[in-house]
């Protein structure tokens, strides 16, 4: 087990240097990007973003954690799976520039057009990196990939608050997305390099088949169950309301993707080699439940009790109707923070068959929450309380297929895992009340106030129970 330990930790640490400087980075651009560009523009950015996002499934097809996964993959076969990544890239990259009118008439806006044509370039870089960052994944360089990101973040940050404040409206937040891709993969294959090939054996394909298979149906149905909000409120919305949907939501996944992602990308190149002892596996991540969750729950009660001080502190009055649906998807935080890490997990015991499973079923409650905030509610509010209940609901599905059918370990004590962050997240609702009782005038001070109140309370609380310490210890 004290292997399992080191290699986590030394990845975490690595990777959590470099999500929370990357963390740092965005909020700071995202600040300044927000103050020269409209709701309009964001929401229009946001248009083509989620169907980038579908692009990028499509041409990542399961290839990158199957290569992490497979450990009898030979250089011949990396030279063909990249040949093959580098051809679905360009496929996908000339479908989404030739879709660039039918996707414009879909929302009555022909400014798409260019922007499309022009994003069209991500989905090939996307594809390209695929394997390179597979690869240094696969041989634990948590270091090297942890500064490329910060890197690309902080140079394609420049360059798209530069362009903003020359003028270029959501050509900034565009030549962004491509600066990312772009130089993302320069970097990536200057460290791990392969030689391209074009002699394509169906033979290296076959080895990844089934695992990739099964990670892309998941990411496939992932994809409409996580944007369908995204393009049925640019439809029947606004671009506008879509603005200050985004970047409530984008704002609340921040905690989540820079959180669980520290974790998760350690979790599956260093359980892989477990993958025979579920109990080992089931063990370690019960810990990383636990330390998920004393974060995530807490959090969730912090970020509803200050979405005002948030939202107006970092992005101005012109985005205050984005602070009632910030407030509801919040609560989220926790639930998200935990079940993002399953997906790990699954690909770690070769089970995707099983994530596919939950995936759809995933699916199936999230479109019906979405659908029910916009055509019942008929609001943002109404999005973000369907998708409370979508992810509440998903949240009991998606660990019985873990913990149940993939681990084969008792859901009893999976679940207690959660009982004492709960106790403290309730504790903090009551300190946080009471402070409201007050009024303070300085939005940087209440901030400042609420988030020492709930550092305090989860700190204290969670060390005075004695596994809380030993986890810290470790």
């Amino acid at each position: 087990m004290s292997s399992i330990y080191k290699s986590v930790t030394s990845g975490v640490l690595y990777t959590g240097i470099s999500k929370y400087s990357t963390v740092i980075i965005s909020i700071v651009i995202g600040a300044i990007l927000a103050r020269l560009l409209s709701p309009e523009e964001f929401g229009v950015v946001a248009l083509i973003t989620v169907i980038i996002s579908f692009f990028n499934i499509l041409t990542n097809a399961g290839i990158g954690p199957a290569v992490i996964q497979n450990k009898k993959l030979e250089e011949e076969d990396l030279q063909s799976i990249f040949l093959f990544s580098i051809i679905i890239g360009f496929i996908l990259a000339l479908i989404f520039f030739f879709t660039a009118t039918p996707i414009s008439s879909f929302y009555s806006n022909k400014e798409l057009i260019p922007l499309i044509r022009l994003m069209s370039l991500t989905v090939f870089f996307s594809a390209l990196k695929i394997v390179p960052n597979a690869l240094l994944l696969k041989k634990l360089k948590f270091k090297k990939v942890g500064i490329i990101n910060v890197l690309v973040q902080l140079i394609s940050g420049i360059f798209a608050v530069l362009f903003a404040f020359k003028g270029f409206s959501y050509y900034a937040l565009i030549f962004k997305s491509i600066f990312d891709g772009m130089f993302t993969f320069a970097f990536f294959y200057w460290l791990s390099p392969i030689k391209i090939t074009f002699n394509l054996k169906t033979s290296a394909i076959n080895k990844i088949l089934r695992f990739s298979t099964f990670q892309f149906l998941f990411n496939f149905i992932n994809y409409f169950s996580r944007n369908l909000d995204n393009l049925l409120i640019g439809k029947f919305l606004s671009p506008a309301s879509l603005g200050f949907y985004d970047k409530s939501y984008q704002l609340m996944m921040m905690p989540v993707s820079n959180l669980t992602h520290v974790i998760t990308p350690v979790l599956h190149p260093v359980l892989s080699d477990f993958h025979y002892d579920k109990n080992r596996i089931s063990n370690a991540y019960n810990k990383v439940v636990l330390l998920l969750a004393t974060i995530g729950f807490p959090l969730s009660v912090f970020l509803y009790f200050s979405a005002s001080e948030i939202i107006l502190l970092l992005y101005g009055d012109q985005w205050m109707q984005s602070i009632p649906v910030f407030k509801i998807l919040a609560l989220t935080v926790g639930l998200q923070m935990i079940l993002s890490s399953s997906g790990s997990i699954f690909q770690a015991i070769n089970r995707t068959d099983l994530l596919f499973y939950s995936g759809g079923l995933s699916a199936i409650f999230m479109v019906s929450g979405i659908c029910y905030g916009i055509f019942i509610g008929q609001s943002l509010e109404s999005v973000g309380y369907g998708l409370i209940g979508a992810f509440l609901i998903n949240f009991f599905q998606g660990f019985y297929y873990l913990i149940k059918r993939g681990l084969n370990q008792s859901l009893t004590t999976f679940y207690k895992t959660l009982f004492y962050p709960l106790i403290i997240s309730i504790i903090l609702v009551f300190n946080l009340l009471a402070l409201e009782y007050f009024v303070i005038e300085n939005i940087l001070l209440s901030l400042l106030l609420k988030l020492l109140i709930s550092v305090l309370v989860t700190v204290v609380i969670f060390l005075m129970k004695k596994e809380g310490r030993d986890l810290i210890l470790k």
